[in-house]
């Protein structure tokens, strides 16, 4: 008993402290080319699941700890959730492992939204496992831009005028990459020309993004 506890302990700080080498790697790697990093989780996908994601954290895992990564950089700096909710926003605003969850949810919404989105132009079936790759893939993409977008957030709720100001140039630059890269990744879908991808990408977010914000006005 004693010597199993000591090897899972063994293994949760071999895991965690692999994060320092393999979190920076993957965001650089997602910021400076993002298709090729889509390219590369669809690749994994194919091989034995312990064999995967070797190089890089896994997608699901790059998005929980960006938004957990943004969410220490917020306490640090002095942004918190304030005031008083009731309801649905209370229950949220708990504790800050609900509000994890619940962003960990809406920033998980676009890669949901984007990877039904080239399932469905693709005319491919959408099951559990076809739905799987492009949704990791997708969590690369939404992992870089969660930090993006909590950076400038926080220099938007800054009192000073220039932090407002670059933080709403931040997250202006990151929604017209955001929203670049996915038109890019659609015209994978053969027969789909670039207007039309531009389209739906932008549709996608919009519609999305529309969700996100009524639902982060719960626990405003």
């Amino acid at each position: 008993m004693f010597l199993t506890i000591l090897r899972s302990v063994e293994e949760l700080l071999y895991e965690v402290m692999s994060w320092l080498l393999f979190y920076p790697r993957t965001l650089l790697m997602t910021l400076r080319h993002p298709l090729k990093t889509m390219r590369y989780s669809d690749a994994e996908q194919r091989d034995k699941p312990e064999k995967q994601y070797l190089e890089t954290l896994s997608p699901p895992m790059f998005l929980v700890l960006s938004i957990l990564l943004a969410h220490g950089i917020e306490l640090i700096a002095g942004f918190g959730v304030e005031g008083r909710h009731t309801g649905l926003g209370a229950m949220i605003t708990a504790s800050d492992q609900n509000l994890l969850i619940f962003r960990a949810l809406m920033f998980a919404l676009h890669p949901l939204v984007f990877a039904w989105a080239w399932l469905h132009l693709s005319g491919r079936k959408i099951d559990r496992d076809t739905l799987r790759p492009p949704f990791f893939a997708q969590c690369y993409l939404s992992g870089a831009t969660s930090i993006l977008v909590s950076l400038g957030s926080m220099g938007v709720r800054d009192d000073a005028l220039w932090t407002t100001l670059l933080g709403a140039l931040v997250i202006l630059v990151a929604t017209i990459w955001y929203i670049a890269i996915q038109r890019r990744w659609l015209m994978s879908v053969e027969g789909m020309t670039g207007r039309r991808a531009g389209l739906w990408a932008f549709g996608l977010f919009a519609a999305t993004t529309g969700v996100v914000i009524a639902a982060n006005a719960l626990v405003e």
